[in-house]
């Protein structure tokens, strides 16, 4: 499993990098490496909350730069909280640590992150992918494979072999005895006839023998391997 997710699981047990610690005890106006621009979209979240229990949230940002961002939030989350920010637009999943928030108002706090690195090219290609939260965003065929096709995934256990019963360039529904729950991010692996396609997902409908799950990142090849096989399925 990547050192993200390891990171995430240990994040309320672990102790914060010294780097990042002094980066959260430091003056904001003195960390600022780069100004920060305003951006009219949203962006996926991805955290732990108390007991562990995983949540997923689009929320909008309110500025962000190469070094982090101000992004408005549901869910209560403290300094030193690990995060994940999900570009989907660019396929890109980056780390980051919160180092303030502010009460915005009774529903929703500003939060303010820091990478632990600068990422220039993070927020690449983010407006023209953004749409307003709680939009299906299904546009694309989803494929039923009436004999399924083994694919393997791994949550916070161990590997396991599954069926996926219909696929698209999004996601995948599969059916799976014990599935992980709704915002839980998991690795997938599976072979096409072009070679092996793996992706980081997150799963968006879980129930008794199954779960759908959507890609969050994938490599360029495994794109074009996985769009190689709908269209010949398509076609």
């Amino acid at each position: 499993m990547s050192q993200i997710f390891e990171a995430l699981r240990r994040a309320e047990t672990l102790h914060i990098d010294r780097a990042w610690r002094k980066a959260s005890e430091a003056d904001p106006t003195e960390r600022r490496e780069s100004d920060r621009r305003t951006m009219a979209s949203h962006i996926r979240i991805y955290g732990h909350g108390q007991g562990e229990s995983p949540f997923f949230e689009e929320n909008s940002i309110l500025n962000a730069s190469e070094t982090g961002a101000l992004l408005l939030m549901r869910m209560p989350v403290v300094a030193g909280q690990k995060l994940l920010l999900i570009n989907e637009a660019a396929e890109q999943v980056q780390e980051c640590l919160v180092v303030r928030t502010s009460c915005r108002d009774s529903q929703e706090l500003e939060v303010a992150v820091e990478f632990p690195a600068p990422q220039p090219e993070f927020w690449n290609r983010l407006k023209e992918g953004d749409e307003k939260p709680g939009i299906e965003k299904r546009k694309r065929p989803r494929i039923t494979l009436p004999r399924g096709m083994d694919i393997t995934w791994r949550g916070r256990g161990e590997s396991v072999i599954s069926k996926v019963q219909t696929i698209s360039s999004g996601g995948l529904s599969i059916a799976a005895p014990e599935p992980p729950a709704v915002g839980e991010l998991v690795h997938v692996s599976f072979e096409v006839p072009a070679g092996e396609v793996s992706a980081r997902a997150v799963v968006r409908h879980s129930h008794g023998d199954g779960m759908g799950i959507e890609f969050v990142a994938m490599s360029d090849e495994a794109r074009a391997r996985l769009d190689q096989l709908l269209h010949r399925l398509l076609s």
